[in-house]
């Protein structure tokens, strides 16, 4: 198959880490290659020659246009494609750019940009769409010192077309080392104020100057070059749907959330499916507490879908990203089953989302459905990496969930050295709970053959516990700390944080020390002990231990119930309760007791109280007309209660 009739056109300056992936990408999509150098010190130049581009040496007189435009003027081909060294194509297709180029219709094409920023491991990104493919016109050319384009030249063309073409391009420049190494931001403001000295009224130019600042995270200077532009800005330019986003966005992160609303709304107004924009505004209204008017919101956005063709865009927007928010705003108003199918929906769509995972994962745990979760785990399991297993183990071990964990362990990503603890876990003390020593002899030999392993000294540490208390253990309630289960690095003279006891207690509970895990959560001096702070999961796995261990937790929890008076202590009452209930208890309520769970200020925590009053009404008057109550999901008011205390904590 011929080459396409495409000539490449470039400008770089001391690109060499980049140079060869991007003209490697082009490879047999291109008839020549034309590259002007702006003065490069390190090899680039032979990197380009050694693909046969045709180099020459342009001066650098701090204009873009005018670099680019000499380009143009040397390309012999009828279509010009114009690329930066940290751009490379991404699996484009010779077919359908022979298609794209055999059209009379279009004089160029807008391609979709994927501009990772950030952290490059991350891969997070954000979209646009620019004209980079246009035929080779004299007419048509770059415009503007900075931030250039050629769509403008194109469209004052008598019936220039533009048309839209799904071939992306991948740009590397937004990565935050890539940033610090080219010292971009300062470069793009010296570049912009010296444009904005010859037009002070471009738009354009204002707006370029605007989103600098915004990127910077300057939002209150950023809003005020803004928000005067959408008086000005034609609602048709490319840029204006970004203007509109970024604008209000500002406003809000500046502390006018009144002005920002006005924004989003006039924005919504004339872009109805713009999709960043529309979960932006639910944002705002998340944090003003209207969450019942944010849901809307989304539900539009997940009607719309991917947008990313007609505006800009970022990772996941209409998409799994909204999904994940669709099921946080859920939650809050208490649609929890509505809140499971938008995060199964976005692990779907997206298998190596985290957040989607673990607030999947923790949903059903806390709600009883272990079951399906292990059926959804199961169909995706080739596709979970390494980084989504690390925190789903665990959340599986927390809660004792046997079948999960199974389904877990043939997950091809998942480290062998952990697979080999995690089946002796299965095959020995969760099967047979109650002969540990099994699992105790095969550790010791694991240990003797890897005594590095963390996995394996902390389990050692934890059977110590359940075979002859903390004593048999060492005399010490630290155990030794792994990576993937503890944060920081701890030196046994000081002092135990609750983390130190958070860790302590995933470990118990997963080796089934019941009595250690008692004595863990007694007062100990002024430390006051509070389980439902523990990873959620694992309250899970307390309501699946001996039934001696519960009701001994619930005396413990009576015993000590006088701690437990600040607004932050009403989750602890409801997973008093929910463990009460699974012994067939009905709670106990002291004066003390009510009176946090309404100072709480949480929904949660009062639907928690009314429950409770129905239970205690029933036991009264068994006989009585009561209506059928039902159940409560007391784990999920926990989750519920502990997150309106984070909102409180955040001022939301």
């Amino acid at each position: 198959m011929d080459t396409p009739g495409i000539s490449l056109c470039m400008i770089v300056r001391n690109e060499a880490q980049h140079l060869e992936q991007c003209l490697r990408s082009v490879q047999g999509m291109v008839s020549e290659i034309i590259i002007a150098d702006t003065g490069s010190e390190d090899n680039s130049r032979a990197i380009a020659r050694r693909f046969g581009a045709r180099v020459i040496r342009l001066p650098w007189e701090h204009d873009f246009s005018k670099a680019r435009n000499h380009t143009l003027q040397l390309a012999s081909y009828g279509w010009i494609l114009v690329l930066d060294a940290d751009e490379a194509l991404a699996d484009w297709k010779v077919e359908a750019l022979e298609f794209l180029l055999e059209s009379e219709r279009a004089d160029g094409y807008f391609l979709p940009f994927i501009h990772y920023v950030g952290e490059g491991s991350r891969r997070e990104y954000v979209t646009d769409n620019v004209c980079r493919l246009f035929r080779n016109d004299s007419r048509i050319y770059f415009r503007g010192s900075i931030h250039e384009e050629a769509a403008s030249s194109i469209w004052s063309l008598p019936g220039g077309h533009i048309a839209y073409a799904r071939l992306p391009v991948h740009h590397y420049g937004y990565l935050d080392d890539e940033l610090q190494r080219k010292n971009k931001a300062s470069r793009n403001l010296e570049l912009i104020h010296a444009a904005l000295r010859l037009e002070p009224d471009s738009v354009p130019l204002r707006y370029a100057l605007g989103t600098e600042y915004y990127q910077q995270g300057q939002y209150q200077a950023a809003a005020d070059l803004l928000l005067p532009l959408l008086e000005e800005a034609p609602p048709d330019s490319g840029y204006t749907p970004d203007l509109y986003l970024k604008t209000a966005f500002a406003l809000q992160a500046g502390g006018r959330p009144a002005d920002a609303e006005s924004v989003y709304q006039a924005g919504i107004g004339l872009y109805a499916d713009f999709t960043d924009l529309l979960e932006s505004y639910a944002g705002l209204l998340m944090e003003q507490g209207q969450v019942w008017r944010a849901y809307p919101l989304l539900l539009q956005a997940l009607d719309s879908g991917d947008t990313a063709h007609k505006y800009p865009s970022s990772s996941g927007s209409g998409a799994y990203r909204t999904r994940v928010s669709a099921g946080r705003v859920c939650e809050r108003l208490f649609l929890y089953e509505e809140a499971m199918e938008h995060y199964r929906q976005a692990t779907g769509c997206s298998p190596d989302d985290l957040a989607a995972w673990e607030q999947l994962a923790t949903l059903c745990l806390l709600s009883g459905q272990a079951e399906q979760l292990t059926v959804f785990t199961r169909q995706l399991l080739p596709a979970l990496p390494r980084r989504v297993l690390s925190r789903l183990v665990p959340a599986a071990l927390n809660a004792r969930a046997a079948p999960w964990l199974a389904a877990l362990l043939a997950a091809p990503h998942l480290p062998e050295n952990i697979r080999q603890v995690l089946q002796v876990l299965l095959g020995t003390l969760f099967r047979d709970p109650e002969q540990p020593g099994a699992a105790s002899a095969e550790l010791a030999r694991m240990q003797r053959d890897a005594p590095d392993n963390p996995w394996v000294s902390g389990y050692l540490w934890a059977l110590s516990c359940r075979s002859g208390g903390i004593a048999a253990a060492g005399c010490s309630t630290r155990p030794p700390h792994t990576g993937s289960l503890a944060d920081s690095e701890h030196r046994a003279d000081t002092p135990l944080s609750f983390a130190d006891y958070s860790y302590a207690a995933q470990l118990l509970l997963q080796a089934g020390a019941w009595d250690t895990l008692l004595l863990l959560g007694r007062p100990f001096g002024t430390i006051r002990f509070l389980w439902s702070k523990l990873p959620l999961p694992l309250l899970r796995g307390l309501l699946d231990a001996p039934v001696s261990f519960r009701m001994q937790w619930c005396a413990d929890y009576i015993e000590q119930s006088q701690r437990y008076s600040l607004p932050a202590d009403a989750a602890e009452w409801l997973l008093y309760a929910a463990i009460a209930q699974s012994c067939g208890q009905v709670p106990q309520l002291t004066s003390a007791d009510e009176q946090t769970l309404r100072q709480s200020g949480s929904i949660a925590a009062i639907t928690g109280l009314s429950y409770y009053m129905l239970l205690l009404a029933a036991e009264v008057h068994p006989q009585g007309n009561l209506p059928p109550i039902g159940s409560i999901p007391w784990l999920l008011l926990v989750k519920s209660a502990l997150q309106s205390g984070d909102d409180r904590d955040n001022n939301v």
